[in-house]
């Protein structure tokens, strides 16, 4: 996939202010997908860690991050599957299980710096709190 140059510049410097916030966070441009290695689960997840990734629109920032992906494998302790969960889909050549998490687009409000306004360490923040529900 090309990546427009000026989507190429922002997913840069927001990886800077994404890494002061999450340390282990990458973002992968040309896939489009921001990733967190080895995120600790609360108790009632079948594993006690994870890896996080989250699929970057191609028309960010104007168009906002949707959902949260964990580990293909990932259960609650019964063996169930997490609810509002999408199945597992393919991001970057890989699979991940797909949750729903939702910013209200009222809520979202990039602006051109970064720092700003919304951005991905934001959206980051909120998706990691998906894994504090579990059911």
């Amino acid at each position: 996939m090309l990546i427009p140059a000026d989507l190429w510049q922002r997913l840069a410097r927001e990886e800077a202010l994404l890494r002061r916030a999450f340390p282990t966070a990458t973002i992968d441009a040309e896939a489009l997908v921001l990733t967190l290695i080895d995120h600790r689960l609360p108790p009632g997840w079948s594993h006690g860690r994870t890896e996080v990734l989250i699929p970057i629109p191609a028309n960010y920032p104007a168009g906002q991050p949707d959902n949260v992906c964990a580990r293909p494998d990932l259960t609650l302790t019964s063996g169930a599957l997490p609810g509002n969960n999408q199945g597992v889909r393919t991001h970057a050549g890989r699979p991940w299980l797909q949750l729903s998490y939702h910013v209200d687009p009222a809520d979202w409000r990039p602006r051109l710096e970064p720092e700003a306004g919304s951005n991905l360490a934001d959206y980051l923040a909120g998706a990691l709190s998906r894994f504090e529900e579990v059911s």
